[in-house]
């Protein structure tokens, strides 16, 4: 009996001995020469074939293979050298989390000859891209702005292309100049990569303008009236706009906001809406009390359009009231 427990203890404490010698086996990992990336980071799982080692649990393995060695170089940067020595460093300053899975940075036997060349990964931008989505959306958002004639978008084509990160890729053109419908721009564009902004272009285009324009047949002065029969219509090519060219459909109660000479091309903010109230003009007064309409007459102080507040002098009183323009081209005074 005491020799089978005897043999029983031996046996144990073979098992024991087996396990320590077993555990204490370095962890070997083989290296790859050259490997490529896509985080900003490099850890230890990147550039691991394989890791070995008696009795290593996988979560002992995740743990491993997320040690960061450091940080990967940018997209189209030379290649970082990873030796033995920085990878020994790396183990050191991971002392803390390889205690805590049982293993030390002795653990590891890390070959002298180690050494594995780590660059970027990249994805190519062709020229013809970034300039196609700009030409689009850039017409896209002239046509907005006036769409009665038609654009000529021609680009600045000697730009390199790009290397970036991988990742989704997506373009944003920046607002535009708001006073621009044709000539020289440069657009900003700005590409992003999942979501984020990498890099921002700048892409010089060319644009003209081929619209049908109104040429003034006289001279006008501000506040004259414009009727369709005082301009002569042509089909030009504008290289420089900086606003729409006025349509004849426009030519509805407008009048010169400026002095406008003969041979002159009309453009948007060379005209206004005439008024339903012109200043100076004598406008009926219309005023509620108790129910009962009272109508006076009075001299408009400044010109009103329908909906607008003005400013009226009543010929009776010789007071100044506020009032509001409506279709008929009165004034109705609100009484408190």
């Amino acid at each position: 009996m005491k020799v089978c427990k005897l043999a029983a203890f031996l046996f144990a404490v073979s098992l024991v001995f087996a396990c320590l010698s077993a555990s204490a086996e370095p962890i070997k990992i083989t290296f790859a020469d050259k490997v490529e990336v896509d985080a900003p980071s490099i850890y230890m799982g990147d550039i691991s074939r394989k890791i070995e080692g008696s009795q290593l649990t996988e979560s002992q393995l995740e743990v491993i293979r997320s040690l960061k060695l450091k940080s990967s170089p940018l997209v189209g940067r030379p290649p970082v050298a990873i030796d033995a020595g920085s990878i020994r460093n790396s183990l050191k300053i991971a002392k803390k989390a390889l205690r805590e899975i049982g293993l030390e940075p002795s653990s590891f036997d890390i070959s002298k000859k180690t050494k594995v060349l780590v660059s970027r990964k990249s994805m190519l931008v062709s020229t013809q891209e970034l300039i196609g989505f700009a030409r689009s959306t850039l017409l896209e958002e002239l046509t907005q702005r006036f769409e009665g004639g038609e654009y000529q978008i021609e680009a600045d084509t000697s730009m390199p292309n790009l290397s970036l990160p991988t990742g989704k890729l997506d373009f944003s053109l920046r607002r535009l100049r708001s006073q621009f419908l044709a000539g020289r721009i440069s657009v900003y564009l700005d590409i992003l990569i999942d979501g984020v902004k990498r890099k921002s272009v700048v892409i010089p285009f060319d644009v003209k303008l081929t619209a049908n324009t109104l040429i003034a047949k006289k001279d006008f002065t501000r506040g004259d009236p414009l009727v369709i029969k005082d301009f002569e219509g042509s089909t030009q090519t504008l290289d420089q706009a900086r606003l729409a060219p006025v349509q004849a459909t426009q030519f509805k109660q407008i009048r010169a906001n400026r002095r406008i000479s003969t041979g002159t091309v009309l453009i948007s903010n060379m005209v206004e809406r005439i008024p339903k109230i012109l200043s100076g003009k004598l406008i009926t007064i219309v005023a509620d009390f108790n129910g009962v309409r009272v109508r006076s007459t009075g001299k408009a102080l400044s010109d009103g359009y329908i909906g607008q507040e003005i400013s009226v002098k009543n010929r009776q009183s010789n007071r100044t009231v506020v009032g509001v323009v409506t279709s008929s081209g009165d004034v109705q005074v609100v009484v408190r």
